[in-house]
């Protein structure tokens, strides 16, 4: 029973031992790339091609380019069980590290980003959002580049350099489960620093923070992995240091919040202080937060209508589908044995969900009998209504509804 339990924890959080075990927030993408890694966009230079075509720092990871998944430099790592430690680092079997799993090689991408600007004219790049675990597609055409550059053959390679920053981005690998590193806001204490600065409930995300001091360079970088507690001894740690330097109690701090209500992400300054309330355990920030698999962030509704929507990134196979007639059942004609019996293929990746038909016979009998039913109801209201009105003329003038009696006649003034 415990180990059940236990198992199911491991499940839930994410450290399953079987390091293909499914995920729906993830979607197929854990079975790519060597489990799960991808190019994640840290940065979108504003104005830029990719912030054009909807990039998102922080939330967007590439998956795949042109139907392919990445180079990675050792793809043998790929058959190596792994499990999640508590705090976010992963463990692999064999004695790989992380950063060897995890190793791009960019040379082959950047030979293949070039053999695609030569022939295919437009970049086709799957991306898994942490907003939902949405996959969809985007399309970037590189006739614009070669127009505006002028370059080709085997100067286009330079158009992708530093990690495509041609395009906008600047990207670095790493696994999808970095985007199950945020803090959801639950409540907020009065007179808090994150009361006063103004953090919202339930609806805002911390999903980084940073020294809030311009000179500080051992404050930079911070929440580079994960964990429950990850928030708490960071902030703790950063309010310690910077208090025994200037002995003085308000110490700030940057926080990157992500608000899902309105779908925008802001730095907050919060004053960290041990002098805002009484009592034990109230913290330095002064809020409380959630932290796992009820607390990442969901999907905002309706925010990738407008592009292609990626539901299964593996349903693919070149394997054929058919119906067989069971030999009891009376020959159909040519034109339906045609339908029934030829091979069907499999949807393509893009194609949205197959169009279920709906029980029309059942659905039109309900109709019908509802239909029925509200005529004998009107027949029966209008019988009565007719039996209603033939009493009331059959009553007799001296029934006790009849006229009243005249007033007394005024009598004589005396």
């Amino acid at each position: 029973m415990f180990s059940f339990a236990k198992k199911l924890v491991d499940r839930l959080d994410g450290s399953a031992s079987d390091s293909k075990a499914a995920d729906s927030y993830f979607k197929s993408a854990l079975q790519l790339n060597n489990n799960g890694y991808g190019l994640r966009v840290v940065q979108v230079v504003p104005h830029s091609v990719a912030h054009q075509h909807g990039f998102e720092a922080w939330f967007d990871y590439i998956v795949r380019i042109n139907n392919h998944e990445l180079p990675m430099l050792n793809p043998s790592l790929s058959t190596y069980s792994y499990n999640i430690n508590e705090d976010g680092s992963i463990s692999y079997g064999g004695g790989a590290t992380q950063g060897q799993v995890g190793a791009i090689n960019y040379d082959l991408l950047l030979q293949e980003i070039k053999t695609i600007f030569n022939t295919e004219k437009q970049l086709v790049l799957d991306v898994w959002s942490a907003k939902g675990g949405i996959i969809r597609q985007i399309v970037l055409p590189l006739t614009d580049f070669k127009e505006s550059t002028n370059v080709y053959d085997e100067n286009t390679i330079k158009l992708f350099d530093n990690n495509f920053s041609a395009l906008g981005l600047t990207l670095e690998s790493q696994h999808l489960t970095t985007s199950t590193y945020v803090w959801r806001i639950l409540t907020t204490h009065q007179g808090s620093p994150a009361f006063s600065s103004q953090l919202i409930p339930h609806s805002d995300y911390i999903i980084g923070c940073d020294s809030a001091f311009p000179n500080d360079t051992d404050g930079k970088g911070l929440l580079a992995q994960g964990g429950e507690a990850l928030l708490s001894r960071t902030v703790v740690n950063y309010y310690n240091q910077h208090y025994s330097s200037a002995q003085e109690d308000n110490v700030p701090i940057t926080l990157y919040v992500y608000n899902h209500d309105y779908d925008i992400l802001r730095p907050v300054t919060v004053n960290l202080t041990r002098s805002w309330g009484t009592g034990q355990n109230k913290g330095i920030l002064g809020c409380d937060v959630g932290y796992g698999l009820l607390h990442r962030i969901p999907e905002v509704i309706g925010k990738f209508d407008k592009v292609s929507i990626v539901d299964d990134l593996l349903f693919e196979s070149s394997q054929t589908f058919g119906y067989e007639i069971p030999s009891s059942t009376p020959t159909p004609n040519p034109i339906d044995s045609e339908k029934v019996v030829n091979p069907i293929a499999p949807p393509p990746i893009s194609a949205s969900i197959p169009h279920r038909p709906a029980a029309a016979p059942k659905k039109k009998k309900h109709v019908v009998a509802a239909a029925d039913a509200l005529g004998g109801l009107n027949d029966y209201m209008n019988e009565e209504l007719a039996k209603s009105k033939e009493l009331d003329t059959s009553l007799p003038a001296s029934s006790g509804h009849g006229t009243p009696p005249p007033p007394p006649p005024p009598t004589a003034s005396k």
